[in-house]
Parts: structure tokens; sequence; C-alpha cells
């Protein structure tokens, strides 16, 4: 399997800012035991959403590691199995839900009040999954050029309506989820729909020019979480309508070895 380089920003709107609220966003990227990264947004509204946001983040790291077994059986071996993933998205959910309810007692408050978005996507050696409930993006780059949206952003009647994820959201099986044959995939990033307005064509969801020029830069060694951080705190976010919102960026590339590089014995 190719080496990887990744990276996950979230910053907070100008309006959370002014209004002291915190970073309703939260993100993740992962190298080990395999690649992934996530990307949750919490509900503006929810008065704890990011406690609900962070937890989910943490719970989807840990379970990643705790089901690696199955991780490499759906995402490494010979044979497809869109079954198995979404075994796979339905532990993530279960878990994550009961990070909320457990929220919820603790603070004495509906799990409602804990809500977010998410999205997360796991690399293997012949697949990617992908899975995504609410709005946000999940942008994979193929081969030189192509960068596509995996999923339509589960948007309302009104932009800013969207969908969160709640218990018992496996039992429908109520979200987006799909693997990705991986022999091509040289990027996978995810964004909350706080950067919409400047990284997307938004008529269309068609990833921007941005979009390559991080999955090259990042796949060179030229970009570092840093630099993310610059980009999403740029001046020209203020020009953006939705500005006010939280922004995340997860960004994960395959950087292949060197030609000549031998292995050390």
């Amino acid at each position: 399997m190719s080496d990887f380089r990744g990276f996950a920003v979230s910053v907070p709107g100008n309006g959370h800012i002014r209004r002291e609220i915190p970073c309703q966003d939260a993100s993740g990227v992962w190298l080990s035991p395999r690649p992934c990264l996530i990307v949750c947004d919490g509900r503006g509204s929810a008065k704890y959403s990011h406690f609900g946001a962070q937890a989910a983040v943490k719970a989807f790291r840990s379970q990643c590691a705790v089901m690696e077994d199955l991780l490499a059986a759906v995402l490494d071996g010979d044979r497809w199995n869109d079954n198995r993933w979404l075994r796979f998205c339905d532990l993530i959910v279960r878990t994550v839900c009961q990070q909320k309810m457990e929220l919820a007692e603790k603070y004495n408050c509906p799990e409602s009040e804990f809500d977010f978005t998410i999205a997360f996507s796991v690399w293997g050696k012949e697949r990617c999954g992908f899975f995504q409930v609410g709005d946000g993006a999940i942008t994979v780059k193929e081969g030189e050029e192509c960068c596509y949206a995996v999923f339509p952003p589960d948007k309302g009647e009104y932009d800013n309506e969207t969908r969160f994820l709640h218990p018992n959201t496996e039992v429908n099986r109520d979200y987006h989820a799909r693997l990705i044959a991986s022999e091509d995939i040289e990027g996978i990033g995810i964004t909350s729909d706080g950067p919409e307005f400047l990284m997307f064509e938004l008529a269309s969801m068609t990833p921007g020019p941005i979009f390559k020029r991080m999955f090259d830069d990042c796949a060179a060694g030229m970009l570092n979480r840093q630099d993310l951080l610059n980009y999403l705190t740029r001046s020209c976010w203020s020009k953006d309508p939705r500005g006010n919102d939280d922004r995340s960026i997860a960004i994960l590339t395959r950087t292949q070895q060197p030609q000549n590089e031998t292995e050390t014995i």
C-alpha cells in the first residue's frame, strides 16, 4: 500500500467569533492503522452541538482501530462486498449515537442538542469506503485531473436546511454509503458546508480548481496543516454570504515511493 499524507483543520466562522460561540465543526485525519478522515458539522441552533461533533470524531477514530479486521476484509480483499461496508457504517452510526445519548444524560437535555452532520472515508488496498449524512461534501481525485463529489449534499428546501444523525438512522439505512475502487484514487477531501461558496460551483456542486491544487500540493509534500489554516482564515471569506459559518477541511492523499528507492533489509 502506498504512503499517505493528510491533515485536518476546523475554524470558527466570523459570526461565531463575534458572538463567542465555540467552533461547532470537528475533523480528523489518521494514517494508522489505515488512512481515514472525517468531518462533523454541529447544528448551529443546538446548544451543545460542538460536544456532539467532537465526540463523533473520537468515536470514529476508536472504532476504526477496533474494527480493523472487518475493514481489512471489506477494503483490502479480492471480494467486493457492499453489505460488509454497510455493516461497518451501521456500527459507526450506533456507536456515535450512543455518544449522543450519553451526552444528553450528562447534560440533562434532549439528544438533539448535540446534533451534527457527518461524512467520513476509509482507504483500503482495493477499495475506499464512503459515508455521509447531511450537507458538506466528500471530494475524490481520480487520475491527474478528475475531481468529483461522491454524494449529493443532503439539503432541504433552503440552503441552511439539512439532515443530522439521529438514533436508529441505521435501521432503514437512511444515509449515503458506497465503495469505490481505490486503484485510481489519488486524494480524498471532506469539507463542511461552510467553505462551499468559494470551493465549489454551487449549482452543480462541482469541486473547484482549489481541490486539485490542494491534492497535488499535499501529495508532493508542499501542503501542511498550517497551510489549510491559513486558507480557511483568509480575508476572502468575509465576502462569502455564509462566511459566518464554521469551516472545515480534511484532506488525505496518496504519495508514491520514488522510482529509485529500494527497500532496506
